[in-house]
């Protein structure tokens, strides 16, 4: 399957977004109406050669590759664990644990400029009770996984791909992969976490947008490495929406370094690079002769909060509102893709 030339590759692609991941799980839940429509019932790991994802878009994406535990004790090669609808009640049902709210809201947005806003323990949870003790080479299909390791200041990968020239990537459980890619700063603190087996030196690692917010380009790259006889790569792209707004001269002309990083201006250094990125992603992917590339992505509709942490019924229920705005608005295209896979 891997090797063979000249064949078709399918990448699936997940950005980041916090609870905004409600809105690309959505996006999945009709693709896969359409294609049962069309009496094509394969699960997601079937569909795609390679699943990618940063943040919120890496835990659907190891979700949707998180095999069954059989009756041995042995995981599945072929069954999933989880169905996308189970995928997306994590973000209906758990963002509240995730991100508690209640009456100390207000408070956690000051103790965000000096701290994480988070206690990580209710994530860990939520993260140990979907994956268990699965690990990412335990996938049922190739993955790539984005987090940043700080203290070597390099992007780190968690990759499900088959080996190749003597050279093994390192194993991670999938909860702790999903923990890295989901430590975005300020939020949660970074993630301490080792490989399996355990290595020499535990890695400190963030979540994946510090550098690919979108990392469809990333996959993209993988996946030449994996297949590199392939004619096309199809890449599917989907994103968690983005804010109507931008920000005037006259409002940030004056701002300094605290403006920049408040989390009551949305920290608009660290979402205005993520944006950055992510367009910067589609204009390369949509311009190379080899690639059919497909985005899903628009603006939150008015009332829908783009901060990432906000799982308020009202907020829940505006993402969804946003994802079926999308949904009808990229129909056409939808239709398009849902004929290719």
């Amino acid at each position: 399957m891997f090797l063979f030339p000249g064949r078709t590759v399918r990448i699936l692609s997940v950005d980041g977004g916090g609870v905004r991941g409600l809105i690309p799980s959505l996006v999945l839940t009709e693709i896969q109406r359409r294609l049962r429509a069309r009496g094509k019932g394969r699960p997601f790991h079937e569909m795609f050669d390679l699943l990618a994802g940063t943040s919120a878009g890496g835990v659907i994406a190891l979700g949707l590759s998180l095999p069954v535990r059989e009756k041995n004790g042995a995981f599945s090669r072929t069954a999933a664990a989880l169905d996308i609808s189970e995928i997306t009640s994590l973000f209906t049902e758990r963002g509240g644990e995730i991100f508690p709210r209640g009456r100390l809201g207000n408070l956690r947005s000051l103790v965000q400029a000096f701290g994480e806003k988070y206690n990580a323990e209710s994530l860990e949870q939520v993260l140990d009770g979907v994956f268990g003790d699965a690990t990412v080479k335990d996938a049922l299909t190739n993955l790539l996984i984005t987090s940043y390791d700080i203290e070597k200041r390099n992007p780190h990968m968690f990759k499900k791909r088959p080996q190749r020239n003597g050279k093994v990537d390192l194993n991670f459980f999938m909860k702790d992969a999903a923990r890295a890619t989901s430590a975005a700063p300020t939020y949660f603190e970074p993630a301490y976490i080792d490989s399996v087996p355990a290595g020499t030196s535990p890695y400190c690692l963030v979540d994946g947008g510090i550098f690919a917010n979108n990392p469809s380009l990333a996959a993209y790259i993988e996946a030449r490495k994996i297949f590199p006889h392939a004619r096309r790569y199809v890449i599917v792209s989907l994103g968690t929406g983005w804010a109507g707004r931008g920000f005037t001269y006259e409002k940030i002309r004056d701002w300094g370094y605290l403006e920049w990083v408040s989390p009551r201006n949305g920290v608009p250094l660290f979402s205005l690079a993520s944006d950055g990125q992510s367009v910067a992603a589609v204009h390369q992917l949509s311009r190379i002769p080899d690639v059919e590339f497909y985005r899903v992505n628009g603006p939150l509709l008015v009332g829908a909060n783009e901060a990432i942490d906000d799982a308020s019924a009202d907020n829940i229920a505006r993402l969804t509102a946003t994802a079926m705005e999308l949904i009808a608005s990229h129909d056409a295209l939808l239709d398009r893709l849902c004929r290719r896979l």
